[in-house]
């Protein structure tokens, strides 16, 4: 069975990037005295402002700040030992974009349990964790039977580390128990982040499908006035279902989630927008 520790694999880009932002911030507001608590304010995620003042920027600033070097640090290494494995499989954009989407997702369950009284509504939430939790997700999908040592000491199995560390912050965040530990950031980038990668792959394809055939439209004034789309002039030549089709995209939908959307070969591609165009007529 593979052990990993995390070691010896070169620093990729968008991991790299991101510590480097998130040690910067650290550092300018550390100096910052005075300022820190405005700042956390006006870029930590507090839910009544966005209530109220409409700073939604906060859902995604908030992950760039932290509150002491050991919050950061932690964070920090987290995304390093998990992330940089998951950059090299996925490639640099789609790991920042699921970086950020499961970030996004944690703050948007910090503000919806501050309607049920779950989290404080006044209270700045900061820091990466929502992000690198569902950083932690992906790790344990793909690599659910890899060994990970818990404190250097525990061998554990990524997935069941993932469903352990996800039932603590759960259980801590529904009795009120996890402190100042925001544990609804944890569980809301977390389960966004599974929800991603078991269904938003296909959303994304669809979606980016839909937009391309949309730009390649051109529309022209017939007699009378009304407008006649020229791409209705193209018939498709290629009619002939794929017995395997559905089992076909399945597969290729695999091997987006495992390896990113750059792995595909042009044979792919065109399978994938020949079964979006069959669906919709």
């Amino acid at each position: 069975m593979p052990v990993y520790f995390g070691y010896g694999q070169r620093l990729p880009r968008a991991v790299k990037t991101l510590i480097i932002a998130n040690v910067a911030i650290f550092v300018f507001t550390t100096f910052m005295v005075t300022w820190k608590g405005l700042f956390f304010n006006l870029f930590g995620l507090v839910p009544y402002f966005v209530n109220h003042r409409l700073m939604v920027w906060q859902f995604f600033t908030y992950m760039f700040f932290h509150a002491d070097i050991a919050h950061m640090l932690i964070n920090m290494f987290v995304l390093w030992m998990f992330g940089t494995e998951l950059e090299h499989n996925w490639g640099f954009r789609d790991f920042l974009k699921y970086y950020f989407i499961c970030g996004i997702g944690g703050g948007v369950l910090v503000w919806f349990t501050s309607f049920i009284g779950l989290s404080n509504p006044l209270i700045p939430t900061i820091g990466a964790s929502g992000a690198v939790f569902g950083i932690l997700v992906a790790y344990g999908l793909m690599w659910p039977d890899r060994l990970i040592y818990f404190w250097g000491i525990f061998p554990i199995k990524a997935l069941h580390l993932v469903l352990l560390l996800g039932a603590i912050d759960l259980f801590s965040g529904l009795s009120r128990s996890g402190g100042n530990i925001a544990v609804f950031a944890h569980v809301g980038g977390g389960v966004t982040g599974f929800i991603y990668l078991k269904y938003g792959w296909r959303i994304m394809i669809h979606l980016e499908s839909f937009m391309k055939r949309m730009k390649q439209r051109r529309f022209t004034v017939t007699q009378g006035g009304a407008f006649r789309s020229k791409s209705s002039d193209i018939k498709d030549n290629d009619n002939t279902a794929h017995p395997d089709i559905d089992e076909e995209v399945d597969r290729i939908l695999d091997k987006i989630t495992r390896e990113g959307k750059d792995s595909l070969t042009a044979r792919e591609k065109n399978i994938l927008d020949r079964a979006s165009n069959r669906k919709r007529r």
